[in-house]
């Protein structure tokens, strides 16, 4: 380093971007502890479709043509929020707690229609479930009088015509009779229909949810020309997009999904076996968000395998962890139990594990399973692992994920049975 430093001592630029090439060499790793404290699988967001642009009161002039039909152009449409699933994408602190697409501009004369909004595409992790949160309504005596233009919709909804609803031209707003107009079958159907209630699971990679539409751009005058009004001078507003709250709740996707006490080595055997590097230390609860590895074989076919925090008598009641984490476990095809054989009752951590999956869910114990008997290189491992497999049918796979012995073994009976339950 010193030499380099007086190959470069006649040379600052050099200098600077061989120093700024050492600092950005740490840059994904803060990086990475920083998306480790922003973990987030659960959250609340407001979802907004942009307004559509309103129509445009024009009429043609030329130098020869006093008075002209009309030409406003129609508003643009409101742009729309997609939820899309990225598998690149493993938190939701992706996602701002306001969403709001663009607006559709209005319409302008000779015919120039408004451009429409450029819709919001907001990515989160593969298995995000999307629900919608119906508000409370508030009691009859505190709420607001229906006013403004969400009033004038209600009214029109009634078979009333609201002003509102119409752009007038200024001189002639009193000339304006609009109560026998006939609005166009899109914006009667856009007014008339309600935003269905939304629930989406997006699973896969590239699975897309519209979540909030845009609103539809208002009608210029041309659409109100006919045989009896030969002058509109009024055009419609666009309608407001559609708003929603939103719940988010993050479940995660995994071949594999690793179960057991906390400080039972989930974390170094995730390390021994896949390309993850979750932190590992001697005390309990060290994982604090699920990781996910993957486990390429000689043959190439890769198994993913999630890390979920350590599970604690009591999880199905919020305890500890709780229900932040058994979420999840609930995708994971096949259940990794990591039981620590060194205690004095491993078993006994077992029967609490699958106690508390079976609180959680009903049936997620009984999936299919693999009993990882880890620090089995300890000297009180070894009589309390023979006296185990005496008392007990299931199969026991002896491993030290520190040490990586028996690893092989391991992964291969993993891969078995999610080949099983695949089929």
């Amino acid at each position: 380093m010193l030499s380099t430093l007086r190959h470069h001592t006649r040379a600052p630029g050099a200098l600077l971007r061989l120093l700024t090439t050492q600092v950005d060499k740490y840059a994904p790793l803060r990086r990475n502890k920083r998306a480790g404290r922003n973990f987030i699988d659960h959250m609340r967001c407001t979802v907004v479709g942009g307004r559509g642009g309103s129509g445009c009161v024009s009429f043609f002039r030329d130098t020869r043509v006093a008075d002209g039909p009309p030409d406003g152009g129609d508003g643009g449409r409101g742009g729309s929020v997609w939820f899309v699933a990225d598998a690149n994408e493993t938190s939701l602190s992706c996602v701002r707690q306001l969403l709001r697409a663009q607006p559709g501009t209005n319409g302008r004369g000779k015919s120039m229609h408004g451009t429409g909004g450029a819709d919001l595409v907001v990515r989160v992790p593969r298995g995000t479930v999307v629900r919608e949160v119906r508000e409370v309504p508030r009691p009859a005596e505190d709420a607001a009088p229906a006013d403004g233009f969400l009033g004038g919709l209600a009214r029109q909804l009634q078979g009333a015509r609201s002003s509102e609803l119409f752009v007038h031209y200024p001189r002639w707003e009193d000339r304006n009779n609009t109560a026998d107009v006939r609005l166009p079958a899109d914006y009667a159907a856009a007014l008339a229909e309600p935003p269905a209630e939304l629930c989406a699971d997006l699973a896969e990679h590239g699975q897309r949810a519209l979540v909030a539409r845009g609103g539809l751009g208002g009608a210029g005058n041309p659409h109100f020309f006919s045989g009896a009004l030969r002058r509109p001078h009024f055009a419609l507003h666009g309608l407001p997009g559609t708003t929603r709250t939103l719940e988010l709740e993050l479940k995660t996707i995994a071949h594999a999904g690793l179960v057991g006490m906390p400080n039972a080595g989930k974390s170094t055997f995730l390390r021994a076996v896949s390309n993850a590097h979750p932190r590992v230390a001697p005390y309990a609860f060290t994982t604090l968000n699920p990781y996910i590895g993957t486990v390429t074989y000689a043959d190439m076919w890769q198994l993913t395998i999630a890390d979920i925090p350590g599970i604690v008598p009591g999880a199905h009641r919020n305890v500890g962890l709780g229900h932040a984490f058994l979420r999840h476990i609930e995708r994971s095809r096949v259940l990794v139990f990591i039981v620590d054989v060194s205690r004095p009752q491993p078993w006994a951590d077992l029967d609490a594990l699958r106690d508390e999956l079976e609180r959680h869910q009903p049936g997620l114990s009984r999936r299919p399973s693999v009993v990882i008997a880890n620090k089995a290189d300890r000297e009180e491992a070894r009589a309390n692992f023979e006296r185990w497999q005496q008392m007990t049918d299931t199969v026991l796979v002896p491993v030290s994920a520190k040490l990586r012995k028996n690893i092989l073994k391991a992964t291969h009976t993993i891969r078995r049975l999610v080949e099983s339950a695949a089929a």
